[in-house]
């Protein structure tokens, strides 16, 4: 009986296997988001979300950028929170476009002195 039952997991996994090899093997494009500090100090607590999943930076320094590459399953967007390093008050932006694919992009979000966001999508 065992033998038997191993024998069904066993076709079923390659009959799974068989039928979903090419999801397996091909890698799917892979955005980028490059959140750009041109604001004159430093940001603290950066949060990025995007498709459901938030990555995060604890600084980033004046005229530095974090590059953070990420997948996304569906159409999505950003939502951008961050503190100043030398003054509390917590700052957000939300918008962009974030097509599911096939083509890949990069997101350049630039925050300025004002604390105000630029957005611009670039094809890589």
């Amino acid at each position: 009986m065992k033998k038997l039952l191993f024998l069904a997991l066993l076709a079923v996994a390659a009959w799974y296997g068989w039928q979903h090899y090419g999801d397996l093997i091909t890698r799917r494009p892979s955005h980028t988001a490059v959140i750009v500090n041109h604001s004159g100090r430093g940001m603290a607590r950066v949060r990025l979300a995007v498709g459901g999943q938030t990555f995060v930076r604890e600084t980033i320094a004046d005229d530095a950028q974090a590059v953070i590459p990420f997948r996304v399953d569906n159409d999505a967007s950003f939502q951008l929170v961050w503190e100043w390093a030398d003054a509390g008050g917590e700052h957000s932006w939300s918008g962009g476009l974030v097509p599911k694919g096939p083509m890949a992009q990069r997101h350049i979000i630039t925050v300025d002195p004002d604390g105000e966001v630029v957005y611009q999508p670039r094809i890589q």
